[in-house]
């Protein structure tokens, strides 16, 4: 065979490809094959966001919907659920992203230099002062979904923007509000100055100064983490009012 006939035949083989394909696909019944339906359960994510919430978590965005089902356990304690943060955010890729994403958002800007401050509190384990300083901070960006700006109730905010994603059947927002909701209830939940203070981190304790100001690396992570949920939130709201 010449190199002519040879490279023709080459050529009638590349062509002849595609149809080879079709025939295969046809074989295998491709085209009748379907994709299994994700089945989504709205209160399986709902009770997770719940039992996060009140142990002082709220949820990252980052996470999926099996990371945050798996969150629905009754049987996990506190401190297994405090291990997994701890050992979510020692990566220092997601801590990193954490700051990222929140710097990157223009409409939280006034914020941004206290937010810095704290991120290099924590970074010395100075953790006193970023917790003293990010408690303020994360009421400054929840009275953002306020528009009564005078209003300091952020228990009833954190309700109204629950009720709202529940009214719109959005399941994903109404799982972080769900979160959120119970975060901020646990935050600043009312307690007596004269009794223990509250194992979890507590808003008046610390802000009216009757804390022992024993707080951990693990609280500092608390509010850092709520402050990125709820600014993903404006975040999206932004997006889709824009």
């Amino acid at each position: 065979m010449s190199d002519i006939e040879h490279e023709k035949s080459k050529s009638n083989n590349i062509l002849k490809l595609p149809n080879y394909f079709e025939r295969v696909s046809n074989l295998l019944n491709f085209k009748k094959v379907e994709m299994p339906k994700i089945q989504i359960d709205p209160q399986r994510y709902y009770l997770a966001a719940e039992n996060l919430g009140k142990r002082g978590w709220t949820i990252p965005f980052s996470f999926t919907p099996r990371q945050i089902a798996f969150f629905e356990e009754p049987t996990l304690t506190s401190e297994e659920i405090d291990n997994f943060f701890h050992a979510y955010y020692s990566d220092e890729d997601n801590f990193n992203k954490l700051f990222q994403m929140i710097y990157s958002i223009s409409s939280l800007k006034q914020w941004h230099l206290a937010i810095r401050q704290c991120e290099i509190a924590h970074r010395k384990e100075l953790f006193i002062l970023s917790i003293s300083t990010l408690l303020p901070v994360l009421e400054g960006i929840l009275s953002k979904f306020e528009n009564d700006k005078n209003n300091i109730r952020m228990i009833k905010v954190c309700k109204q923007m629950l009720d709202d994603s529940l009214t719109k059947e959005s399941w994903v927002f109404s799982t972080i509000w769900n979160s959120c909701f119970h975060f901020i209830t646990t935050l600043y939940a009312k307690s007596n100055f004269s009794e223990e203070e509250p194992i979890l981190i507590n808003r008046h304790w610390i802000l009216h100064g009757r804390t022992e100001f024993n707080n951990s690396e693990l609280d500092s992570i608390k509010l850092f983490n709520a402050l990125e949920t709820i600014a993903n939130i404006i975040k999206f709201n932004f997006r889709n009012n824009s």
